[in-house]
């Protein structure tokens, strides 16, 4: 199972590479915009006060744009860090809050998910919401899911992720369950179905609610 999560890793890697160039080359290119107008600061002297306020303005816009990239990026690594140390693990506690952020967080190197689906992800922080179980079998599962909810549906799709009291919760109003879509979604939580509740209900779309059970 560990060796089928890091394959799935694998294959989003280039997605990964992706979105950090993007906040990567923003940052790059805020700095230079700071370099360039620092060159004007040698003659401070001369400058009237509403030139360097202007100066200033436009400096700290650029340098709360490469904070909110490199927060960026540092999103995106924690990410995939998650997901390898946890893979290697294996069998461990989970808390669900942040394994749905990770996971989702991660998923965002699958183009597919990223820009082709209207994604609302909605994580109940009221409370704790730590488990025991396998994180491979339980991220398979669940990415599973989704993919086949993705294979299965046109772009524009409309997939809802909820964390809801311990219980995980994938909707998708836009497809329609037929016994292909079924068998793949029963394939994909096989060795999920042994510790955890798994009920998925297909009167409109497909709604799939994830229980795991007291260890």
């Amino acid at each position: 199972m560990k060796e089928r999560v890091f394959s799935h890793t694998g294959s989003l890697l280039g997605g990964v590479i992706h979105n950090l160039n993007t906040p990567l080359m923003w940052i790059m290119g805020r700095a230079q915009l700071i370099e360039a107008r620092n060159e004007t600061l040698e003659d401070l002297k001369t400058l009237p006060i509403e030139k360097i306020e202007e100066i200033k303005k436009k400096n700290n816009k650029d340098i709360a744009s490469i904070i909110e990239g490199a927060e960026k990026i540092n999103d995106i690594l924690k990410a995939l860090t998650y997901k390898t140390q946890m893979a290697t693990e294996g069998f461990t506690v989970i808390d669900l809050r942040e394994y749905l952020k990770m996971e989702t967080d991660f998923l965002m190197a699958d183009m597919r998910f990223k820009h082709q689906t209207k994604t609302e992800i909605i994580i109940d922080e009221t409370k704790s919401s730590y488990i025991r179980t396998d994180y491979n079998v339980l991220s398979l599962a669940v990415t599973g899911i989704i993919n086949t909810i993705i294979n299965s549906t046109e772009n524009g799709r409309i997939l809802k992720i909820l964390l809801e009291g311990g219980i995980i919760k994938i909707i998708c109003p836009d497809i329609t369950m037929n016994p292909e879509i079924r068998k793949e979604m029963d394939a994909v939580c096989e060795r999920l179905y042994d510790t955890a509740d798994i009920y998925i209900d297909d009167t409109n779309g497909i709604s799939t609610s994830i229980k795991i059970k007291e260890a």
